[in-house]
């Protein structure tokens, strides 16, 4: 996605105050891990085609600046959940400061720029313990970039009573499950009962 046929795009979606949403696809490249053809259950290649397919995308934006070259560029990443965000975070910064020569139009290490993207929750983890899904969202300060999704109506969709069990805070909760939502495409929020 950060490939130069994708620029008229970027500069539509910035002067139109519109994000640009990136949901994952299928792998396509003939070699491992970008084809996971080679896998024979869905149990074991489900879990890799989603989040490894958003993260070579975000590597990509990053890798050709696209966030530098378009600083006004919302951002979305749907459907691959949000555990794989700390890793890649936390790798490419320390990557970053061991290359900075081969990333000259990135102002700032690649967790600067991932900590302004958005996320989808589907498919939401659901770790034995639910606090560490909290914790995992704080890890990137995603309390203010996580968007509900369910994926309905495919099989494997998440009710949204998954986030309302998890023991988020409940304004993180209201974010998450609409907030956040309306901030990014800039929508206003609903009257309250009671309010004028």
């Amino acid at each position: 996605w950060g490939s130069k046929r994708y620029t008229p795009v970027f500069e539509a979606a910035s002067e139109m105050n519109l994000p640009v949403m990136f949901h994952s696809v299928g792998m396509i490249h003939p070699a491992f891990p970008f084809n996971v053809d080679q896998f024979r259950t869905t149990l074991f290649r489900h879990p890799m085609q989603h989040e490894f397919a958003l993260m070579a995308n975000m590597f990509s934006l990053l890798e050709t600046a696209v966030p530098s070259r378009f600083p006004d560029l919302r951002v979305v990443f749907a459907e691959g959940g949000i555990s794989w965000v700390p890793y890649t975070m936390w790798r490419l910064d320390k990557e970053y400061h061991e290359y900075r020569s081969q990333a000259p139009l990135l102002e700032h290490p690649p967790s600067h720029y991932i900590r302004q993207f958005y996320f989808s929750t589907q498919p939401v983890e659901e770790p034995e313990r639910p606090q560490d899904l909290v914790t995992m969202l704080d890890l990137f300060d995603g309390a203010d970039r996580v968007l509900f999704a369910s994926d309905w109506p495919h099989h494997d969709f998440d009710h949204p009573r998954q986030v309302f069990n998890m023991p988020f805070a409940g304004d993180v909760k209201r974010k998450i499950m609409g907030g956040n939502a309306l901030a990014l495409f800039g929508i206003e929020p609903p009257l309250q009962r009671g309010e004028d």
